[in-house]
């Protein structure tokens, strides 16, 4: 094996990394659909984290693949089971939010849910597919950006050697660096509106200026658990911390 897999497929093993943006696990729970009372849900829900061994969550778009594993006598001639649907809403709510997978169900760009009998055993299977990059390690915070939008940044960073505790400064120069981004994705849009560009077109060019990492409007975060830092809050605090600003010019001496 060349070294990347192994550094990829280590990391993996450990959870602290999806396998090149790729990640699943089996479950050895009877599904639950949203339909079941809101006690049962929450057991559920609780019951899928006991499971769960990451050390990261996916912070960018993600496919879904689901894979139900259930009595077919009861799904075609009981009540007992609950729709497709159903089950799908239950498993996105479950694995969302701090303590998840990823930090809301508006990342899922696709969704594949189905269901295979088996005549006992109820259980069910999730595969995630992501770009190889879009993941953080936990713990991470949102911090709200002059778009409007809330960002995770990561305390830890992920490094061949597996992951290591980043100083506060450079947490700093990473809000700092989305903070232009974002600003300046939010000065052309504005400037695009002005000059009579349709909505839908200031926002298509406002991706060439935009950052990479998604941002997320403050509804959908809100109740996720993870700490949400106002914009008020990180400049005062650390956006003109002194040393941050000489960073930012000694990085931006050093561009060619």
């Amino acid at each position: 094996m060349d070294e990347p897999f192994e550094i990829e497929a280590r990391g993996a093993a450990e959870g602290i990394n999806p396998m090149f943006g790729e990640w699943s696990q089996k479950f050895d729970l009877e599904p639950v659909s949203y339909s079941n009372p809101g006690p049962a849900r929450a057991e559920f829900r609780q019951a899928i984290r006991d499971q769960l061994k990451n050390k990261f969550v996916f912070v960018g778009e993600v496919r879904l693949t689901v894979t139900l594993y259930l009595d077919e006598q009861k799904m075609l001639e009981t009540p007992a089971y609950g729709d497709l649907d159903n089950y799908a809403k239950q498993l996105l709510d479950s694995i969302k939010g701090h303590g998840g997978l990823f930090i809301d169900d508006c990342q899922v760009q696709r969704l594949d849910i189905s269901w295979v009998d088996v005549p006992y055993g109820a259980h069910f299977e999730i595969e995630i597919r992501s770009g190889p990059d879009d993941f953080l390690p936990e713990p991470l915070k949102l911090y709200e950006m002059p778009d409007g939008l809330y960002y995770p940044i990561s305390a830890q960073v992920w490094t061949q050697s597996g992951l290591i505790e980043v100083q506060d400064d450079s947490v700093h120069v990473m809000a700092e660096a989305l903070a232009a981004m974002t600003k300046a994705k939010k000065a052309l849009r504005h400037k695009l509106r002005q000059d009579g560009a349709p909505q839908f077109r200031a926002f298509q060019f406002g991706k060439y200026v935009s950052p990479v990492l998604m941002g997320f409007h403050r509804s959908r975060v809100v109740g996720s658990g993870y700490e949400l830092v106002s914009r008020a809050t990180w400049e005062n605090s650390l956006g003109h911390n002194p040393a941050v600003q000489g960073t930012l010019r000694d990085k931006a001496a050093q561009r060619p």
